[in-house]
């Protein structure tokens, strides 16, 4: 596999800020998998795309439309996914069942199929004691309160079960509550003096009338928005470090503590999942390659392809992976009265806050 392919699917997987580095003018296209079953109600979802060259700039995400995604499992039960938006197959009705071993078939509209290897899914132990501590790392005045060195270390203990042999894997979900004044938006005139007209967004419920701005008509229904952060980097235990089937003081997460983090408050829900050797192999090779993007000058990077093949001829390769996995899962919230100084209110950004933020809804979690 060419290392610039390795660097790209890193792209598309972890959905992080890698810096590419282009080593070689050779691409070789692939599919790329990202798929798991467990054993909490679903549904669940597997993601299909193809990779990209190094030198496409804009990281404009090619997806896998049209396949035909089908989970199996080791008692003869299968579920064929539904492509609810573009590239992205879920699940209807099955459920991960501890000690059984699930795999997906996958053809493509092209014509090319693909297997994953059987994954056993495997019990986890629960983990204990979540906890943060606040970093300061530069002062807590206004000029640090958009974007900040200072916010939380998030910690845990964990409790290792010995049909994992060492093996964990953490991923944690950060939302945050924002709010934005779209009433408030305006447009340059076009006269010879410009000045800024108002220009409320619609869906803020304000209008214009005769120059003057005017309303609310309604409920503004792009002010507030939920958003959504993910953690970036494979979280994998180091087998040498469980110690008597325990792995403490593990740090999982670093939040920033900010104006618009804290508007309200920042909710942390963090999982733990068992994961096979294959899996395990697969994450931690993707964190070294991780590791190796960001220096021209390391060693290259071992081959990161996963649990899948093709099964058809000439079929395009096949990198990542269909997981199955028992999930443990515990969350914990941050507040501003947990910041050691007093923090702004948030700022005035005159947009929609679907727009201001990616991955936001204005959709209320229903655990806020």
């Amino acid at each position: 596999m060419k290392r610039s392919l390795i660097v790209i699917y890193i792209y598309l997987v972890l959905s992080s800020c890698v810096t590419p580095y282009d080593v070689t003018t050779s691409f070789q296209p692939a599919i790329v998998v990202e798929g798991m079953i467990t054993d909490k109600p679903g549904p669940y979802v597997v993601n299909l795309s193809n990779t990209i060259p190094v030198n496409n700039q804009l990281y404009e995400t090619s997806v896998v439309q049209g396949a035909t995604v089908v989970i199996h499992d080791d008692q003869g039960l299968t579920e064929t996914l539904v492509e609810k938006s573009p590239g992205s197959y879920y699940t209807s009705s099955i459920q991960g069942v501890v000690g059984r071993s699930y795999y997906i078939t996958i053809s493509t509209s092209e014509g090319n199929s693909y297997q994953s290897a059987p994954e056993k899914l495997l019990p986890v132990g629960d983990f204990t004691n979540l906890r943060y501590e606040f970093a300061q790392n530069e002062p807590g005045g206004s000029n640090h309160q958009i974007s900040s060195t200072n916010g939380f270390n998030i910690f845990l203990d964990s409790e290792v079960l010995p049909e994992q042999e060492g093996r964990v894997w953490w991923r944690w979900t950060g939302t945050f509550h924002i709010f934005t004044y779209p009433s408030l938006h305006t447009r340059p005139s076009d006269g010879k003096v410009i000045v800024q007209l108002p220009d409320p967004i619609p869906c803020s419920g304000y209008y214009v009338f005769r120059g003057a701005l005017m309303g609310p008509t309604g409920r503004c229904t792009c002010c507030d928005c939920w958003v959504s952060e993910y953690s970036q980097i494979p979280l994998i235990s180091d087998t040498r470090f469980v110690n008597n089937g325990k792995v403490t003081g593990m740090q999982i997460a670093f939040v920033e503590a900010n104006r618009r983090t804290l508007y309200e408050k920042y909710h942390l829900e963090v999982e733990q999942m068992s994961v096979s050797q294959t899996v395990y192999d697969f994450w931690k090779n993707v964190k070294q390659q991780k590791s190796n993007s960001s220096n021209l000058f390391q060693t290259p990077p071992p081959k990161t392809k996963g649990n899948l093949v093709a099964t058809s001829e000439k079929a395009i390769p096949v990198i990542g992976y269909f997981a199955a996995s028992s999930v443990k899962v515990h969350s914990i919230d941050m507040t501003q009265l947990d910041v050691p100084y007093p923090v702004l209110a948030i700022d005035t950004l005159t947009v929609s806050c679907t727009q201001a933020y990616k991955n936001s809804s204005t959709i209320k979690p229903i655990f806020w």
